[in-house]
């Protein structure tokens, strides 16, 4: 029916790159002036930035598509099956009801009321009510924001609605038992208490 729209924070993805630029060129500088031991001995420390910067600012985003709302935040994935969602709601952040409760979605935060009025009346202002995309590639957008994310979930239930996709969505909801899920973000947990601990080693060791 409609690609799938991607929202992401491109002041994150910029964020997170030139966090890895810097380590990069400390471990180099490291490197050059004491030797490879002691860029080794740097390496935990500079990966425990990279990994945490990345997971608050590149990982965090909103997919939408014709099957589900997918809200990646930092330490978990939740995905929205579309009958279990009810509405979208603007607080600090945009917050996504469903049946199974509400869903926050880190990477959307609410526009300030100076950025609203710069863009108001703007035929590209990413916040205006957006329409779906016709089917083909993912459609990316690195300016996520919570009127801008809001404004595409609706615009897709809307269209899901007017094309009887969502035709008594309640009732399949409940015969198939449909519910968000979510998962949780083992992987970099896992890495970051194992970078924070080989740090430490080389902390207390130094």
């Amino acid at each position: 029916m409609g690609a799938t729209q991607e929202f992401t924070s491109g002041y994150g993805r910029g964020l997170t790159a030139a966090a890895a630029a810097i380590g990069l060129i400390a471990l180099v500088a490291v490197t050059v002036q004491d030797g490879p031991g002691e860029a080794l001995r740097a390496l935990p420390l500079v990966c425990l930035v990279v990994v945490v910067v990345g997971a608050l600012f590149w990982v965090p985003g909103v997919e939408v598509s014709d099957g589900e709302v997918v809200v990646r935040n930092v330490l978990s994935t939740v995905r929205i099956p579309w009958p279990t969602y009810r509405e979208v709601e603007y607080g600090w952040s945009l917050v996504v009801r469903t049946a199974d409760g509400d869903v926050t979605a880190f990477a959307a935060p609410r526009a300030s009321s100076t950025a609203r009025m710069l863009r108001a009346g703007r035929s590209d202002d990413p916040d205006a009510p957006t329409t779906v995309p016709p089917d083909g590639p993912v459609v990316r957008s690195l300016r996520a924001t919570a009127e801008s994310v809001g404004a595409a979930i609706e615009a897709r239930h809307d269209a899901l609605v007017r094309a009887g996709h969502l035709d008594g969505a309640e009732r399949v909801r409940v015969e198939l038992g449909l519910t968000t899920t979510r998962r949780v973000h083992v992987a970099t947990a896992a890495a970051v208490v194992a970078l924070v601990a080989l740090s430490g080693v080389v902390l207390a060791t130094s």
